[in-house]
């Protein structure tokens, strides 16, 4: 086609040649944009499927726990005292569980103090599920340095 075009006049060989050159182009873009929005939108569903993981892990947690402060509840007032938790923690094959959280049951009365957000003397299924959830793992950044700025206002 551009043969003839050329042999006609070379300014229209020039412009359709110019005119395939931008409609090859412009075919390019709409591809490779196809491309990147395809991928896009596997990372946002991949996105999706980790939090629903976090979350089905978490409702995993939580039932257990729940299933553990029962057995501590020996009293079945619905909330467990020092005394319940420290008789807990004696016991191997419960105490491993907080231990498999990584939540450090070497002391038991900070952690008691630690589970009792509200200085009753009692902790209840709540604070307990999400005291436990709160002390599981490793400290992050975050909660060190929460912690020293707490420190340093307190201090001044």
């Amino acid at each position: 086609v551009a043969i003839p075009l050329g042999r006609a006049e070379w300014s229209l060989m020039a412009i359709f040649i110019l005119f395939m050159t931008f409609t090859f182009l412009g075919v390019m873009n709409v591809l490779a944009s196809i491309f990147v929005d395809s991928a896009l939108q596997g990372t946002a569903h991949q996105k999706d499927i980790q939090i629903q993981e976090f979350l089905e892990s978490k409702r995993k947690h939580i039932d257990y726990l729940r299933t553990v402060f029962h057995e501590l509840d020996t009293d079945g007032s619905g909330e467990i005292c020092a005394d319940e938790l420290n008789f807990f923690l004696q016991d191997e094959v419960l105490s491993r569980y907080l231990s498999s959280l990584e939540i450090d049951t070497t002391d038991a009365t900070l952690l008691f103090n630690l589970l009792d957000r509200d200085d009753s003397g009692q902790v209840s299924i709540e604070e307990f599920c999400e005291g436990c959830l709160r002390l599981k793992g490793e400290a992050k950044s975050f909660e060190i340095h929460t912690m020293i700025y707490q420190t340093e206002r307190f201090l001044h």
